[in-house]
């Protein structure tokens, strides 16, 4: 097939009927019309020589040769975009641009506030698109896929193609309610933890920071009185319970519940490693004027509170 008879138009049309899985929905996300879009589609469908899509009981559902086609086609297109912006000014003060962002739940309520007041005094044009993603591996697999430009969080591991930089570190530690029958002085000693009820937070198959699976690889038992699926939730929970739970203590210092709560080393002998919290990208974007901004705003607004 000669490139020169392929309009590349074809694959944007492409890309946005796959995510919609909707000819009417991708029609108005390309701000186009569904006869444009469908003639789109039967082109595409001989370039292709295969359906690509077709109407199923939940709309239209892509084949096999569509499903293999979406990775690589996201990729792509970023590499396009990203070609487009290369070696391009990027004025904060006038950027029109967005920026899709991948942290969890407890970093949006650490970093997120900072981050925003920044951007929105250097930069009032430009807006950030939140998600988060249930753990470090299934962020990377988003970046690699450009479904978000930038993760943040902590990443034992990063595939090759991902760039990372750090911006600070931080620690677990156990909390308690200050009226927990338990604590002595503000603390806990190894027999009091060990027998207080405990609230943990559900582990999923993603490699982290899994500190149930520390302690069970110890040997150690303790009694599981709470189970969540988010770590900012567990502040809450021990507040004014007999319960003890484990944050990091940047999470504890932003916390509305912070003041109702004691924290203290965790009083075991088997410790989590120390948290790395870092900016994840793909090497698409190393040359991204804008894309550099943002990484350099976020790295140095969350160094500065993280210190404050």
């Amino acid at each position: 097939m000669n490139l020169r008879n392929v309009d590349l138009n074809l694959l944007v049309a492409l890309d946005a009927m796959l995510t919609e899985r909707s000819i009417s929905r991708a029609a108005g996300r390309l701000a186009t019309t569904q006869p444009a879009l469908s003639h789109a589609l039967r082109r595409l469908r001989a370039v292709f020589d295969d359906p690509l899509l077709r109407r199923g009981v939940r709309g239209m559902e892509p084949t096999e040769r569509a499903l293999a086609l979406q990775g690589p086609l996201k990729a792509l297109l970023a590499e396009i975009q990203v070609l487009l912006r290369t070696k391009a000014a990027f004025d904060p003060k006038t950027a029109i641009r967005n920026f899709r962002i991948s942290m969890s739940d407890a970093m949006s309520v650490e970093l997120l506030p900072t981050i925003t007041r920044e951007v929105r005094r250097l930069a009032p044009n430009v807006d950030l698109l939140i998600s988060t993603s249930v753990g470090p591996r299934a962020a990377c697999v988003r970046v690699s896929n450009d479904d978000v430009e930038l993760a943040i969080g902590v990443y034992p591991e990063v595939p090759p193609e991902l760039r990372r930089r750090e911006m600070y570190r931080d620690k677990l530690v156990c909390i308690a309610g200050r009226k927990n029958p338990r604590l002595r002085r503000g603390r806990m000693d190894e027999k009091a933890y060990l027998a207080s009820p405990q609230v943990t937070v559900a582990p999923n198959s993603d490699p982290g920071i899994q500190f149930d699976a520390i302690l069970a690889a110890s040997g150690i038992d303790r009694r599981i009185a709470v189970t969540v699926r988010h770590y900012v939730a567990v502040l809450a929970i021990v507040r004014g319970t007999d319960l003890v739970g484990h944050t990091s203590t940047r999470q504890l210092r932003v916390s509305p519940h912070s003041s109702r709560l004691a924290s203290f080393p965790i009083p075991i002998s088997v410790h989590p490693p120390e948290l790395v919290f870092e900016e994840v990208w793909h090497k698409r974007y190393e040359n991204d004027a804008g894309h550099e901004w943002l990484r350099e705003l976020i790295c140095n607004s969350v160094r500065t509170a993280a210190e404050s």
